[in-house]
Protein backbone atom coordinates (compact mmCIF):
# COMPACT_ATOMS: atom_id res chain seq x y z
CA UNK A 1 0.00 0.00 0.00
CA UNK A 2 2.82 2.65 0.15
CA UNK A 3 4.03 2.17 -2.99
CA UNK A 4 0.40 2.90 -4.42
CA UNK A 5 -0.02 5.85 -2.22
CA UNK A 6 3.76 7.55 -2.96
CA UNK A 7 2.30 7.16 -7.24
CA UNK A 8 -0.68 8.93 -5.79
CA UNK A 9 1.87 11.30 -4.06
CA UNK A 10 3.37 11.92 -6.97
CA UNK A 11 0.60 12.38 -8.94
CA UNK A 12 -0.65 15.49 -6.53
CA UNK A 13 2.78 16.79 -6.60
CA UNK A 14 3.31 16.71 -10.55
CA UNK A 15 -0.64 18.44 -11.05
CA UNK A 16 0.78 21.15 -8.29
CA UNK A 17 3.88 21.70 -10.36
CA UNK A 18 2.17 22.03 -13.22
CA UNK A 19 -0.16 24.85 -11.78
CA UNK A 20 -2.95 22.68 -11.08
CA UNK A 21 -4.75 24.70 -7.46
CA UNK A 22 -2.89 26.46 -5.67
CA UNK A 23 0.47 28.04 -6.67
CA UNK A 24 1.39 29.49 -3.56
CA UNK A 25 -0.63 29.28 -0.07
CA UNK A 26 1.04 32.72 0.95
CA UNK A 27 -0.71 34.07 -1.40
CA UNK A 28 -3.90 32.39 -1.03
CA UNK A 29 -6.34 35.04 0.33
CA UNK A 30 -8.72 32.35 2.46
CA UNK A 31 -5.31 30.34 3.55
CA UNK A 32 -6.58 29.20 6.37
CA UNK A 33 -8.98 26.49 4.24
CA UNK A 34 -5.54 25.40 3.69
CA UNK A 35 -5.07 24.05 7.01
CA UNK A 36 -6.45 20.50 6.47
CA UNK A 37 -4.39 19.98 3.36
CA UNK A 38 -1.43 20.74 5.42
CA UNK A 39 -3.10 18.09 8.18
CA UNK A 40 -3.75 15.83 5.56
CA UNK A 41 -0.38 16.09 3.63
CA UNK A 42 1.86 15.57 7.12
CA UNK A 43 -0.13 12.83 7.94
CA UNK A 44 0.62 11.01 4.74
CA UNK A 45 4.04 12.11 4.52
CA UNK A 46 4.79 10.88 8.24
CA UNK A 47 3.30 7.40 7.25
CA UNK A 48 5.66 7.67 4.26
CA UNK A 49 8.41 8.79 5.79
CA UNK A 50 9.05 11.12 3.22
CA UNK A 51 10.29 14.72 4.74
CA UNK A 52 7.88 17.56 3.90
CA UNK A 53 7.93 21.16 3.92
CA UNK A 54 5.05 23.01 4.26
CA UNK A 55 6.80 26.39 3.71
CA UNK A 56 7.47 25.68 0.40
CA UNK A 57 3.68 24.95 -0.55
CA UNK A 58 2.79 27.72 1.63
CA UNK A 59 0.72 25.16 3.59
CA UNK A 60 -0.04 26.97 7.33
CA UNK A 61 0.76 24.83 10.20
CA UNK A 62 -2.17 24.72 12.61
CA UNK A 63 -1.46 24.01 15.78
CA UNK A 64 -5.17 22.22 16.77
CA UNK A 65 -4.30 19.41 13.79
CA UNK A 66 -1.25 19.19 15.69
CA UNK A 67 -2.33 16.72 17.79
CA UNK A 68 -3.60 14.34 15.15
CA UNK A 69 -0.49 14.73 13.31
CA UNK A 70 1.49 13.62 15.84
CA UNK A 71 -0.33 11.15 17.44
CA UNK A 72 -2.08 9.66 14.75
CA UNK A 73 -0.11 6.34 14.76
CA UNK A 74 0.49 5.79 18.86
CA UNK A 75 -0.20 2.12 19.34
CA UNK A 76 -2.54 2.87 22.45
CA UNK A 77 -5.89 3.71 21.44
CA UNK A 78 -6.13 4.93 24.75
CA UNK A 79 -4.18 7.87 24.58
CA UNK A 80 -5.45 8.79 20.66
CA UNK A 81 -8.80 8.68 21.86
CA UNK A 82 -8.92 12.17 23.70
CA UNK A 83 -6.80 13.12 20.24
CA UNK A 84 -9.31 12.17 18.12
CA UNK A 85 -12.01 13.41 20.55
CA UNK A 86 -10.39 16.36 19.97
CA UNK A 87 -9.80 16.59 15.95
CA UNK A 88 -14.07 15.74 16.02
CA UNK A 89 -14.72 19.03 18.12
CA UNK A 90 -12.29 21.12 15.76
CA UNK A 91 -14.25 19.78 12.62
CA UNK A 92 -17.14 21.08 14.15
CA UNK A 93 -16.14 23.92 14.76
CA UNK A 94 -14.85 24.82 11.62
CA UNK A 95 -17.97 24.00 9.44
CA UNK A 96 -19.04 26.61 7.76
CA UNK A 97 -23.38 27.22 8.38
CA UNK A 98 -23.86 29.90 6.12
CA UNK A 99 -22.44 31.04 2.65
CA UNK A 100 -21.04 34.53 4.07
CA UNK A 101 -18.98 32.09 6.27
CA UNK A 102 -18.24 29.83 3.34
CA UNK A 103 -16.64 33.19 1.57
CA UNK A 104 -14.04 33.63 4.53
CA UNK A 105 -11.90 31.46 4.03
CA UNK A 106 -11.78 30.37 7.84
CA UNK A 107 -13.51 27.31 8.00
CA UNK A 108 -12.63 23.74 6.25
CA UNK A 109 -16.00 22.51 5.99
CA UNK A 110 -17.78 24.53 4.04
CA UNK A 111 -20.47 22.39 2.10
CA UNK A 112 -23.14 19.86 3.92
CA UNK A 113 -20.94 16.64 2.44
CA UNK A 114 -18.19 17.52 4.57
CA UNK A 115 -20.02 18.83 7.37
CA UNK A 116 -21.46 15.46 8.31
CA UNK A 117 -18.31 13.50 6.73
CA UNK A 118 -15.32 13.42 9.15
CA UNK A 119 -12.69 12.04 6.35
CA UNK A 120 -9.83 13.18 8.56
CA UNK A 121 -11.22 10.93 11.39
CA UNK A 122 -11.67 8.13 9.10
CA UNK A 123 -8.75 8.41 7.09
CA UNK A 124 -6.79 8.07 10.47
CA UNK A 125 -8.70 5.17 11.14
CA UNK A 126 -8.44 3.57 8.19
CA UNK A 127 -4.31 4.31 7.68
CA UNK A 128 -4.22 2.50 11.32
CA UNK A 129 -6.38 -0.31 10.65
CA UNK A 130 -4.22 -1.10 7.41
CA UNK A 131 -0.84 -0.90 10.04
CA UNK A 132 -2.74 -2.99 12.49
CA UNK A 133 -2.76 -0.55 14.52
CA UNK A 134 -6.04 -0.67 17.29
CA UNK A 135 -8.52 1.73 17.23
CA UNK A 136 -10.14 2.79 20.13
CA UNK A 137 -14.14 3.29 20.40
CA UNK A 138 -15.29 6.94 19.37
CA UNK A 139 -18.87 7.91 21.39
CA UNK A 140 -18.75 11.25 19.40
CA UNK A 141 -21.38 12.89 17.76
CA UNK A 142 -19.85 13.31 14.31
CA UNK A 143 -18.83 10.23 14.91
CA UNK A 144 -22.67 8.80 15.65
CA UNK A 145 -23.84 9.30 12.59
CA UNK A 146 -24.31 6.99 8.99
CA UNK A 147 -21.80 9.16 7.80
CA UNK A 148 -19.33 8.32 9.85
CA UNK A 149 -18.51 4.50 8.78
CA UNK A 150 -15.80 2.44 6.79
CA UNK A 151 -18.49 1.05 4.56
CA UNK A 152 -15.96 -1.03 2.88
CA UNK A 153 -12.41 -2.88 3.37
CA UNK A 154 -9.69 -3.21 1.08
CA UNK A 155 -10.15 -5.70 -1.41
CA UNK A 156 -14.18 -5.77 -0.75
CA UNK A 157 -15.25 -3.93 -3.34
CA UNK A 158 -14.67 -6.14 -6.73
CA UNK A 159 -16.95 -4.51 -9.27
CA UNK A 160 -16.15 -1.78 -11.30
CA UNK A 161 -17.85 1.16 -9.96
CA UNK A 162 -19.93 3.12 -12.75
CA UNK A 163 -19.88 6.51 -10.65
CA UNK A 164 -16.22 6.47 -10.67
CA UNK A 165 -15.80 5.54 -13.93
CA UNK A 166 -18.04 8.45 -15.13
CA UNK A 167 -16.07 10.82 -13.32
CA UNK A 168 -12.99 10.01 -14.19
CA UNK A 169 -14.46 10.12 -18.42
CA UNK A 170 -15.02 13.57 -16.95
CA UNK A 171 -12.13 14.27 -15.50
CA UNK A 172 -10.30 12.86 -18.76
CA UNK A 173 -12.36 15.55 -20.95
CA UNK A 174 -11.68 18.53 -18.62
CA UNK A 175 -7.80 18.10 -17.83
CA UNK A 176 -6.03 15.35 -19.64
CA UNK A 177 -2.88 16.19 -18.44
CA UNK A 178 -3.69 14.91 -15.05
CA UNK A 179 -5.62 12.11 -16.05
CA UNK A 180 -2.36 11.08 -18.12
CA UNK A 181 -0.51 11.20 -14.55
CA UNK A 182 -3.21 9.03 -13.06
CA UNK A 183 -3.10 6.52 -15.93
CA UNK A 184 0.57 5.82 -15.36
CA UNK A 185 -0.40 4.89 -11.77
CA UNK A 186 -2.79 2.87 -12.72
CA UNK A 187 -0.56 0.66 -15.21
CA UNK A 188 2.26 0.52 -12.32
Amino acid sequence: MPELAKKFRQVIFTALEHGYGIDNGHDDPGPNTLRYAAMGLSIIHDWLQIPLDLDKLGLPRDPAWGPLIKHWNNPDPAKLQSVLYGACDIHIERIALTEREVNTGDFEFGSEFEAVHPTEILAVLRLRDMLNLPNPELDHPLMNTPYAQITARPGQIVQPDRLLEAFLFKARERDPQIMAEWDKVQAD
